[in-house]
């Protein structure tokens, strides 16, 4: 009987001295605390509308994709659509055939509100890169040329994913490496696997120098598929994204409490 007299008193000495104007902003401070340690709500409680901008080259823009739905982004939209935390998805891409990472930084510029606005980025960037190489050294390809190149795409992609959080601090961004269907193309480099390795390596580290971001490797998943090349045999067909985007959900849902519950 005695404890809950006591429970009732300081019930109506706490009630009583929130209604006093001079320490409103300490009591409201104090009830916050109070609530937010004993009533936490689920990131995912209040359902949000997320806004996409998927950036890069073709695997961006969906080149190969028989059906034209928008390549893996258009996956990705349906998957994310799929949560519980999630009301509605807008995606705007902006990936375009033949982008390098010195081009990239061009579109970025150029439509600097999206990205504003985006709660989550997603970049497909460094094959073409990769490509230039070839071009410019398609007689004495060597696969030191390529550890000279991926040094120098790597601080581009640096400065890139630093533009981009100038841009926006609290996106989330995905960065999606490379996957080899270069076999037919770098037939005078016996090392095209360890190319491709130190490329998604190199990237992978400078992405992990930022909060918020994360690099999503693809090359095993459609090396495990025969199927999965459009008609060119370089671009993914519809299974090809569609196997892409599924990686990238798997690892988004790994994270996402940090990336959807960030954003009110």
């Amino acid at each position: 009987m005695k404890k809950w007299i006591f429970s009732v008193v300081c019930l109506m000495l706490f009630s009583s001295c929130s209604s006093v104007p001079t320490s409103s902003v300490e009591d409201g401070a104090l009830k916050q605390t109070f609530l937010s340690e004993h009533f936490k709500i689920p990131y995912d409680f209040l359902p949000k509308e997320i806004n996409i901008v998927a950036l890069g080259d073709s695997l961006t823009e969906g080149v190969g994709d028989e059906q034209k739905r928008g390549g893996y982004v258009a996956y990705l939209e349906q998957y994310l659509e799929q949560h519980k935390g999630i009301s509605e998805v807008t995606a705007t891409n902006l990936g375009k055939r033949g982008l390098r990472s010195t081009q990239l930084k061009k579109i970025i510029q150029k439509n600097k509100k999206p990205i504003r606005e985006a709660d989550l980025i997603l970049i497909t960037i460094g094959g073409n890169d990769m490509m230039k190489v070839v071009r410019s050294h398609f007689l004495d390809l060597s696969y030191s040329l390529f550890v000279e190149e991926q040094q120098a795409f790597a601080s581009r992609l640096d400065d890139l994913l630093q533009t981009i959080r100038t841009m926006n601090r609290d996106a989330f961004v995905v960065l999606i490496g490379l996957y080899n269907p270069f076999s037919s193309v770098f037939q005078s480099v016996p090392e095209v696997e360890k190319v491709i390795d130190l490329w998604n390596d190199g990237s992978e580290q400078v992405v992990s120098q930022y909060d918020r971001m994360m690099f999503v490797h693809i090359a095993d998943v459609l090396a495990e598929r025969e199927d999965v090349l459009s008609d060119d045999q370089f671009h993914p067909n519809n299974k090809g994204y569609q196997l892409i985007a599924t990686r990238i959900h798997e690892q988004l849902k790994q994270e996402e409490e940090q990336w959807l519950g960030r954003r009110e």
